[in-house]
């Protein structure tokens, strides 16, 4: 419910201590948890989760920076960063792969 919670309104602030201190447990006990359910550290998944939640939106040609601000970036070089050290490519470039006909 909380990941569900965090991909219906996305912030790159979100901490460790913010969801352990959610749910009521301990950090240490939280980041096993999180890391045995999903696969991923907290900060993995949770960059992940806004660049799933932006490709669409890119796809679609929505400008960079509104994208930034609604994941809750302070800029939109603070995502580009984050983007282009994931996916190798700015958002600016991004492109879907179009099938081979």
């Amino acid at each position: 419910a909380k990941c569900q919670a965090f991909l219906d309104r996305p912030t790159p602030h979100d901490t460790i201590d913010q969801w352990s201190a959610d749910l009521g447990i301990g950090r240490r006990a939280f980041t096993r948890a999180f890391r045995r359910e999903t696969g991923l550290s907290f900060g993995a998944w949770r960059q992940q989760a806004c660049i799933l939640i932006a490709l669409p939106r890119l796809a679609e040609g929505e400008p960079v920076t509104s994208i930034a601000f609604d994941l809750g970036y302070d800029s939109a070089a603070a995502f580009t960063t984050m983007f282009k050290r994931i996916l190798g490519v700015p958002p600016s470039r991004y492109r879907p792969a179009t099938p081979e006909q």
